[in-house]
C-alpha cells in the first residue's frame, strides 16, 4: 500500500468507523463462518481498518492484532477498544505487504474489504503464509471483478471513488496468486453488497469532479457492464446504487 492510501484513508476514518459496509453485512458472517475462530487462536487483521472484523473475532479468540497503514483508522480503533474495555485487542501501523509478526507465530490472519488496494497481492500472501504456523488459516474477503474482460471499466469506476484503489482481481486471478504463494483454498463463498451510491461516495469522501466522473461513467456503461454490476437509475438517469461482487475464501498454510 502507499502513500496515496495512507492520506485517503486518514481522511475519511470517521466515515469508515460508521459504515454499514465494513461493519457489518454478508462478507463479515461468511468470513466468520469458514475462519470457525477457536479460543486459542492467536489472529492478525490485515488492513484492519477502523477494526470492524477485529471486533468480531475478539470475543472468539485469544487475541487480535489489528494492523494498517492509516494512523486516523487506528485511532479510530483503539477509541472504540477503550469505550468497549475490549481488552483482548491490539492495533498496530503495518504494511499488509512487510508484515511485523514473526515467523510462525499466528493461527488465524484475517482480511476483509481491503486486498484490492494492495499493490503486490502475491506478497501480501506469501507474507501471510511466513506468519502463519502450519496448519493456519488465512481468510480472506474482497470485491472481485466478474470478468477479466470488465476490469478496465470496474477499476475506473472504483478509482474515481477512491484513489487509493489499485486493482479489483477475478477469482481466478487471486486463485492463482494462492498457489504461488503455497496456499491451499479450502473453501470459498460469494456474496453482494447492493451500495447506495449516495452512502457509498461519502464514505469515500468523493469531491465534486470524482462525482462528475463517476456519472459520466455509469451514463457510459455498456449494457453488459450495467447488467453485471447490477447499476440502478433513477427515473432522471442518474445512478442510484449499484451491485458489489464479493469472494470470500479460506485458505491454509499446508506445510
Amino acid at each position: 500500500m502507499t502513500r496515496n492510501s495512507r492520506e485517503q484513508f486518514d481522511a475519511q476514518a470517521a466515515h469508515y468507523a460508521t459504515s454499514n459496509a465494513h461493519a457489518s453485512g454478508p462478507s463479515l458472517a461468511l468470513l466468520l463462518a469458514l475462519a470457525a475462530p477457536r479460543p486459542d487462536d492467536e489472529v492478525l487483521d490485515v488492513a484492519t481498518g477502523t477494526g470492524h472484523t477485529a471486533f468480531a473475532l475478539a470475543p472468539r479468540v485469544r487475541h487480535v492484532t489489528g494492523l494498517d497503514i492509516s494512523a486516523g483508522m487506528l485511532a479510530q480503533a483503539r477509541q472504540r477498544a477503550r469505550s468497549e474495555g475490549q481488552r483482548n485487542l491490539t492495533f498496530v501501523e503495518g504494511d499488509a505487504e512487510r508484515l511485523p509478526q514473526a515467523d510462525s507465530s499466528l493461527s488465524l490472519v484475517t482480511s476483509r474489504h481491503a486486498p484490492h488496494h494492495f499493490h503486490d497481492a502475491g506478497r501480501f500472501l506469501r507474507e501471510a503464509r511466513r506468519v502463519l504456523r502450519p496448519g493456519g488459516r488465512l481468510l480472506l474477503a474482497d470485491q472481485i471483478t466478474p470478468t477479466p474482460e470488465l476490469h478496465e471499466w470496474v477499476d475506473r469506476w472504483h478509482r474515481a471513488h477512491d484513489p487509493s484503489h489499485h486493482c479489483q482481481r477475478t477469482i481466478m486471478e487471486w486463485r492463482a496468486l494462492a498457489a504461488e504463494a503455497a496456499l491451499q483454498i479450502v473453501e470459498e463463498r460469494q456474496c453482494a453488497y447492493r451500495l447506495d451510491f449516495a452512502s457509498w461516495t461519502r464514505t469515500g469522501g468523493c469531491t465534486v469532479e470524482r462525482l462528475a466522473q463517476l456519472h459520466a461513467l455509469a451514463r457510459d456503461a455498456t449494457p453488459q457492464v450495467r447488467a453485471a454490476l447490477g447499476l440502478e437509475f433513477d427515473p432522471q438517469g442518474v445512478v442510484v446504487a449499484y451491485r458489489l461482487p464479493v469472494a470470500v475464501m479460506r485458505l491454509e498454510r499446508v506445510g
